[in-house]
């Protein structure tokens, strides 16, 4: 019986983490990707700039 506890408290274990790290994973990726959208609109607003001095 002990056996059969330590096999599912160790499962529950594995499973916490496992689901620690995919939850970690998904906020940077969310983070990475708003870095990426303000990089892109930074440059679109640098183009506009360069092109409303060029004249």
């Amino acid at each position: 019986m002990k056996e059969i506890l330590d096999i599912i408290i160790l499962l529950f274990f594995v499973w916490m983490i496992a689901m620690f790290i995919i939850g970690f994973n998904r906020q940077q990726i969310e983070k990475h990707k708003n870095k990426l959208a303000e990089n892109e609109k930074m440059k679109n607003e640098e183009k506009k700039d360069d092109e409303t001095t060029a004249y």
